[in-house]
């Protein structure tokens, strides 16, 4: 059985415009065309292809989307592996909107109670040699749980002080560093790396709350080492003397971090072990 446009167009709930539009993208190819008239007829087969791509579409794919879909599905039950997915891309972006409504909001509390910036402290500090393990980590601060526990599940007993980042640097516009705590001996993992950190002096300021203003405190220390001509290549080390757990998040407002910053010290002579 053979459709004409306006058939096929009150069947599949689809304006014609749009299946002249599918047509032109190559998603929905009438399976005959009059070479004559040029009047396109479509089948039961274009009929069930059309049904898909309305499912996808209310399903809020992109075109790009669909066609990839399309291509891709062999037979019928593979579609749903692809709204499996579309599900999960779903509920990624719902949850970034929940985390930047949060930040919104702590942005809003701010305002409304008219808190004032700290006052920060600088102190000269010189950090003894000590044994570190490591993991990369892009994550924002507040979200690294999982980086935490794979270095306390490596370390076990062997753990030495406290959780600290270091070697900040912007990589596809997120902030890449490394997330470690210092070890009594050399640990035997893969999920890890062992580095030793040298003998460091250097400045150092103690913030107090949450992270979102954290970037006050490497100002305070960039502009004390300007002032004071140091010579310094802004490796800072952010030492989390009492943050969030492997786990809960507890009282934001009571985090404080030690923020560290090297001078005369390159963070390419760390030694991997």
């Amino acid at each position: 059985m053979r459709y004409k446009i306006n058939e096929f167009s009150k069947m599949t709930a689809i304006p014609k415009s749009t299946l002249r539009y599918y047509d032109r993208e190559r998603l929905l190819i009438p399976s005959l065309r009059d070479q004559e008239n040029g009047y396109r007829y479509y089948d039961e087969i274009d009929f069930k292809r059309a049904n898909q791509l309305t499912l996808l579409r209310n399903s809020e794919f992109s075109i790009s989307e669909i066609k990839e879909v399309l291509y891709g599905l062999e037979e019928e039950a593979d579609l749903a592996y692809y709204l499996i997915e579309k599900k999960a891309f779903i509920l990624e972006e719902i949850y970034e909107k929940e985390r930047l409504m949060k930040k919104i909001d702590q942005m809003i509390t701010l305002s409304e109670t008219g808190d004032c910036e700290q006052e920060y402290v600088v102190k000269t500090q010189t950090k003894p040699m000590q044994r570190v393990i490591t993991r990369t980590c892009t994550c924002p601060f507040d979200e690294m749980g999982p980086e935490v526990n794979c270095l306390y599940e490596a370390a076990k007993e062997a753990v030495s002080g406290e959780l600290f980042t270091s070697q900040q640097e912007l990589l596809n516009e997120k902030i890449q560093y490394e997330i470690g705590i210092p070890v009594s001996r050399m640990i035997e993992s893969k999920a890890v790396k062992n580095e030793i950190f040298p003998e460091m002096t250097g400045i150092q300021t103690l913030h107090y709350g949450d992270y979102q203003e954290i970037g006050q405190a490497y100002k305070v220390l960039i502009d004390y080492a300007e002032q004071h001509q140091l010579q310094t290549n802004f490796a800072f080390i952010s030492i989390f003397i009492k943050g969030s757990g492997k786990k809960f998040k507890g009282n934001q407002a009571k985090y404080i971090t030690e923020i560290f910053l090297p001078i005369n010290y390159s963070g390419g002579s760390n030694n991997e072990i």
